[in-house]
């Protein structure tokens, strides 16, 4: 009888193991379904295929790569959260899991804040969606207290960073080397279509139309959101005559075929660009190191993000404030019922943006 029961206990606990799978490839599998069904663009998959390689390297690494998901405790998410902004200490020691060159950076300092949050959400948002299938009784991050968790997933950011008008026009006017001409087209076109970079890379001649009134447009549907949204609603941005130039110029052939590649080269090479054009107005950047900000040269921070800010950032400082000029009361969205930007418009306070 003895015999039977330990027999028993042993095929519970097999039943149970096997419920579950090990943690990194229902993570996988979970990143997969998201794109799949549509959760989760092609950029953000993209992404999210990396934070996945690196909860493999920290299950490798801390050897639990036979760790089941059930297994996976609160402690270990604290671990996690330390291997993220530390990881760059293990590239020397493991050189075998950090190989160089075909796209591949090894960390070589330690990440921001907001990398280790995001990462963080990723692994919580999958932690969730067992906990609500019935894969796991309760999420670990449900046993951190609530006051460890705000300080875990809180995003300290920088104040935000753009050029001015004027250092616009300073780059448009500066004549570059020929191997810089590219990343100026695609930055000074990225200006005046504020897109985001991956959207921007994946134009096509056949976007760009005329309107009625003879303005001419590029339409596009942002492809970050374009799995989410309800309806198949286009993003439509008057092209004025620097943006129309680039295009008839280039054909949209900004960069080559491998667009993941190009990404990464455009982000080195436009601080490049800026430092040539004299771009070198000091900006305030937050230093981990010291836990106090710095000041260093804008073109010595200069990400792909820069050009859709500095957009937004010159069309908001030509147009009206609404709330400023005291129709309504900071934050109401009823000025918004009453009127709308229509193309002509846009393209005239685009032309007063640039100063054209």
């Amino acid at each position: 009888m003895e015999a039977i029961a330990i027999f028993n206990r042993c095929l519970r606990v097999f039943h149970v193991r096997k419920e579950t799978e090990l943690m990194y490839p229902r993570f996988l599998r979970f990143i997969e379904e998201a794109h799949r069904d549509g959760v989760i663009g092609d950029g953000r998959y993209a992404v999210a295929l990396g934070k996945a390689s690196k909860l493999q390297r920290f299950l490798i690494i801390t050897k639990r790569s036979s760790l089941h998901t059930d297994q996976f405790n609160a402690d270990m998410v604290l671990d996690f959260r330390r291997f993220i902004s530390e990881e760059y200490k293990y590239v020397p020691l493991y050189p075998r899991l950090y190989p160089r060159g075909a796209g591949h950076r090894p960390p070589q300092k330690r990440f921001r804040n907001t990398t280790v949050v995001h990462d963080l959400k990723l692994l919580q948002a999958f932690f969730a969606e067992l906990e609500n299938t019935g894969e796991i009784r309760c999420s670990p991050f449900r046993k951190i207290s609530a006051q460890k968790r705000r300080v875990m997933m809180h995003v300290m950011y920088d104040a935000p960073v753009f050029l001015r008008a004027e250092e616009v026009r300073q780059v448009m006017a500066t004549k570059v080397p020929a191997e810089l001409q590219w990343v100026k087209d695609l930055f000074v076109l990225n200006c005046a279509v504020g897109c985001r970079i991956s959207d921007l890379l994946h134009l096509t001649p056949d976007k760009v139309t005329v309107s009625d009134e003879g303005i001419p447009f590029v339409h596009y549907i942002p492809s970050k959101t374009a799995k989410r949204q309800s309806t198949n609603r286009e993003v439509i941005t008057p092209l004025i005559e620097p943006a129309l130039e680039i295009i008839n110029r280039t054909g949209l052939q900004l960069v080559g075929p491998n667009l993941k590649y190009e990404k990464q080269r455009y982000n080195k090479t436009l601080r490049q660009l800026l430092k040539v054009c004299g771009i070198t107005r000091r900006v305030s950047i937050f230093c981990l190191e010291t836990g106090d900000n710095v000041y260093r040269p804008l073109y010595e921070v200069a990400t792909s993000k820069l050009a859709r800010k500095t957009h937004i950032d010159m069309l908001n400082k030509v147009q009206i404030n609404y709330y400023a000029a005291g129709l309504h009361r900071q934050g109401s969205e009823a000025v918004f019922r009453y009127t709308g930007l229509e193309l002509r418009d846009r393209y005239e306070l685009l032309r007063a943006a640039f100063s054209i």
